[in-house]
């Protein structure tokens, strides 16, 4: 697959950037891959039966179960992408017009997919190997699901509008089953952590990290589910993404997202390998300056191609972005604003995820030796009292 992505790109059967050259190795490459599939497919079929299950799923409640569903839908999200990523070519030889599928073709795909696979990161952990009796999913899973849906209720009560607008109900729906993951990821940790509490005497924090330390691949991929969480909370954030644009000039003013925005002054400027327009933008919030932003747009002259240096401002709430577009036939500059909320939380996930990673890799530590006093302490203590 990872093959025939490249051929897609690079061959401009579908559009791309990285089609940028022809060349006749296309047929060459057709039958390199027709050869690779037809290899993978004799010994596919030559050794099937060893390829086949020792053991059958002895219930559906049961982890087992969680990781096949997971790989399910891991595999109907790769034919999503294939699909969608193939479907100008097979409307081409169909039709004979080629059909291109944007971004809400996949959005609308593969949004539903991520929330189901955010839930089954919630359940498998809570789940028992072979078999889990409801009782105990039951006892598991209620701490865990009532915080979910508090989550839900409090977005609800601050304006978020599920009913009306699906981009909202899916953020809403990410954002509590995310909640749903980091309690029962949590609960994992707590109730181990416990454990190890009450035979070393040590705080709940120490234990946490001696537990981490016992067992690094799993408690390191339960810090990789916590980063996804983190990330899939930036993502959620893009239904509330706003935009704008207008011609400023100095001293004028343009409002997005209670945020003001002053043009303070613009300049244009000439050096030996580009030429820029840049402005300085005064932000204010709440009648008060907070910062300056300083979007500017420069075109090289060696290679004749524009580029624009965005303004940035990020927070934990949100990230705003100033863009110069260009001048008007005022010879005013164009601004365009950007508000995209928890954009921070991607990179905060990402961080998380490499730091689980890395944790998984490391060794697991020898397990902590709890001393227990001998028959001749015990019996000499109790001669003694």
């Amino acid at each position: 697959m990872a093959v025939f992505g490249t051929f897609l790109t690079r061959s401009g059967v579908v559009s791309s950037v990285h089609a940028f050259a022809q060349s006749s190795i296309g047929p060459w490459f057709s039958t390199f891959l027709a050869l690779i599939f037809a290899t993978c497919m004799f010994f596919f079929v030559r050794n099937r039966k060893h390829l086949e299950s020792e053991n059958k799923l002895e219930s559906l409640v049961s982890r087992e179960s969680s990781f096949l569903f997971n790989n399910l839908v891991l595999l109907g999200a790769c034919f999503a992408v294939l699909w969608g990523t193939l479907f100008p070519v097979l409307s081409e030889w169909v039709q004979g017009t080629k059909i291109t599928v944007g971004p809400p073709f996949f959005n609308r795909v593969m949004t539903p997919i991520t929330l189901f696979l955010l839930l089954l990161t919630a359940v498998g952990p809570l789940l028992a190997w072979r078999s889990t009796s409801w009782e105990s999913v039951k006892r598991n899973f209620t701490i865990p699901a009532v915080l979910a849906i508090a989550v839900a209720v409090l977005l609800i009560a601050l304006g978020w509008k599920p009913w009306q607008e699906m981009s909202q109900f899916y953020s809403m729906m990410a954002i509590a089953l995310s909640v749903l993951v980091a309690a029962t990821v949590g609960s994992e940790f707590l109730r181990g952590a416990r454990v190890i509490a009450e035979k070393t005497g040590s705080n709940l924090l120490a234990a946490m990290v001696q537990l981490t330390r016992r067992n690094t691949r799993r408690y390191g991929g339960y810090i990789v589910h916590v980063g996804i969480v983190i990330m899939i909370i930036g993502f959620a954030g893009q239904a509330f993404n706003t935009d704008t644009e207008k011609e400023l000039g100095q001293g004028d003013s343009m409002s997005i997202r209670g945020y003001t925005l002053v043009l303070d002054s613009y300049t244009q400027d000439d050096n030996p390998n580009y030429g820029s327009e840049s402005a300085i933008v005064n932000v204010f919030q709440g009648g008060k300056k907070i910062d300056t932003l300083f979007p500017e747009r420069r075109f090289f002259k060696a290679s004749q191609q524009t580029a624009t240096i965005v303004a940035n401002r990020s927070t934990l709430k949100e990230d705003l972005y100033l863009v110069y577009a260009g001048k008007s036939e005022t010879d005013r500059p164009i601004l365009k604003a950007h508000v995209n909320p928890l954009v921070m939380w991607v990179w905060i996930g990402i961080w998380v995820l490499i730091a689980g990673t890395g944790i998984a890799l490391v060794p697991n530590a020898a397990p902590l030796a709890v001393r227990q006093p001998s028959r001749a302490q015990a019996a000499a203590v109790e001669v003694g009292d």
